[in-house]
């Protein structure tokens, strides 16, 4: 059987052998090209030392051949110490594996022969160290830079970059009301200044193209009351006459009357009444009409979000804080399953009103193994407490709006971020390019995370548009 080689590794094997051919009178090794065998690295890993990291010697390391690489291509934690660190190394035919890096606390370089001496720490801290692999028999050596990375920055941390920051887009110089909207796969951005409004359309946030209008508005239209149903958008005016728009811009009334809009379940729009005989759930189109629980929010409830899951055979509906029938604020998740409302969290945020909702990956590592899992998050963040203080706190429930924590510090919102409530946080994927092409991956999805508006304690609108991400998901994906 033949077998076929890339032209760049013939030319490496002609030359190799070339330079063996010149060489005959030598006993100097010659550096292996093209052909790996005697000089090949068949394994990388690092010796267990709870002292540094759990499960160290857990961690996975990259052998690249053709590039004379070995790297763990996932970063250890934010400040792991590498300056002591054992390896276990393992070759095909290797007579000798000198090792050169610095010595700790001085400028002097060191060499020791991993075979020889196995238990020998080595000083990753400098950068990439060099290993010079000897063949059996000496006639062939190949060297390799061995790396051993370490994250700069904590990589789950939910970042939000100052830089993106901007005014929210508008035809209006300083509008003071705003709803941002996910319809027909674009936001929807509403801005109001009382005498005008304007309509800005994007799918793509991240490059800052917007599409503005101005628009006109129903009188009395609460826009804050917007929100989207399958092919229309929604809102209604200070008598609760529900207005719908198939494209934001002409706006018809309807017949129907509701005093709170929740938001969209699939093509149906889901609301609050007060009738003379108290609150009820309606819809539109309108269908069988119930009475509202107890402790059900009617006002003030965070956008409504869909998903689903293996426990229900039918998609769900969440929202979360707001106030109730009765006027009283409350901290609890509650669903709509296509038919009924009930509430769903057994362990809620705290009490408040305009909280921002929105569905996110969050990151987890399995310290076993150093594997990294993406899981489903709710993130809840903003409001308005019963006190009229703002809070800054961010909520997590990594089961569907069962249970909710407080987030884990790197995902807390920045010192220097002003407080908020009424914001509205949409989710949009942004194509990210490798700066230097790396086969397979040329660019990847990233999932940012764009935050409208919102309020701040006075009422008065945040004129900012700002984005966010966990920093991991900027990474270029490793395959």
């Amino acid at each position: 059987m033949t077998t076929k080689l890339p032209i760049y590794l013939i030319v490496a094997l002609i030359s190799a052998c070339f330079a063996v051919s010149c060489n005959d009178d030598s006993n100097d090794p010659v550096e292996a090209a093209g052909s790996y065998s005697n000089t090949a690295v068949t394994s990388f890993s690092l010796q267990k030392d709870d002292s540094v990291a759990a499960n160290l010697d857990s961690v996975f390391f990259s052998i690249d051949l053709v590039g004379s690489r070995i790297f763990n291509a996932d970063s250890l934690p934010v400040g792991t110490d590498i300056s002591k660190l054992l390896v276990k190394l393992g070759t095909s035919q290797a007579s000798s594996c000198d090792i050169t890096f610095r010595i700790p606390e001085t400028t002097r370089d060191t060499t020791i022969n991993l075979i020889e001496s196995p238990n020998d720490s080595i000083n990753f801290s400098e950068g990439p160290v060099k290993m010079v692999v000897t063949s059996y028999d000496g006639a062939a050596r190949r060297t390799y830079s061995v790396s051993v990375n370490v994250h700069k920055h904590r990589p789950d941390t939910l970042k939000w970059d100052e830089m993106a920051s901007s005014a929210l887009p508008s035809t209006l110089v300083s509008p003071k009301k705003q709803k941002t909207v996910y319809f027909k796969d674009e936001a929807y951005c509403f801005t109001a200044d009382g005498a005008k409004a304007s309509l800005s359309r994007s799918a793509a946030p991240f490059t800052g193209t917007w599409t503005s209008t101005s628009i006109i508005l129903p009188e009395g239209a609460d826009i804050n009351s917007i929100e989207a149903a399958g092919d229309a958008v929604y809102m209604i005016d200070g008598n609760g006459v529900l207005h719908t728009s198939a494209d934001g811009i002409n706006w018809t009334a309807t017949t129907d009357k509701m005093n709170h809009i929740y938001g969209g379940y699939g093509s149906v729009l889901l609301g609050a009444r007060h009738d003379t005989d108290g609150w009820k759930h309606v819809t539109y189109p309108a269908s069988s009409e119930t009475a509202v629980p107890d402790g059900c929010p009617v006002s003030g409830t965070s956008t409504l979000v869909g998903y689903e899951t293996k426990w229900s055979t039918t998609p769900m509906a969440i929202t979360i804080g707001g106030r109730d029938t009765e006027g009283r604020l409350t901290g609890e998740a509650w669903v709509y399953d296509g038919k009924i409302w009930g509430q769903l969290s057994t362990t809620g945020i705290d009490r408040m009103e305009g909280v921002s909702l929105f569905p996110y990956m969050t990151l987890r590592t399995n310290e076993k193994n150093w594997k990294v899992t993406e899981r489903s998050t709710l993130i809840a963040l903003g409001g308005l407490s019963e006190t009229q203080s703002l809070s800054k706190t961010v909520y997590v429930s990594y089961d569907f709006g069962i249970t909710w924590s407080k987030a884990e510090t790197y995902l807390q919102l920045p010192s220097e971020m002003a407080a908020f409530q009424s914001a509205q946080a949409l989710i949009f994927d942004t194509t990210l390019p490798v700066s230097r092409v790396t086969a397979p991956i040329e660019n990847w999805e990233c999932p940012y995370i764009y935050l409208f508006g919102g309020y701040n304690q006075d009422g008065r609108l945040l004129n900012e548009l700002r984005r966010g991400v966990i920093n991991r998901f900027t990474f270029k994906p490793i395959y």
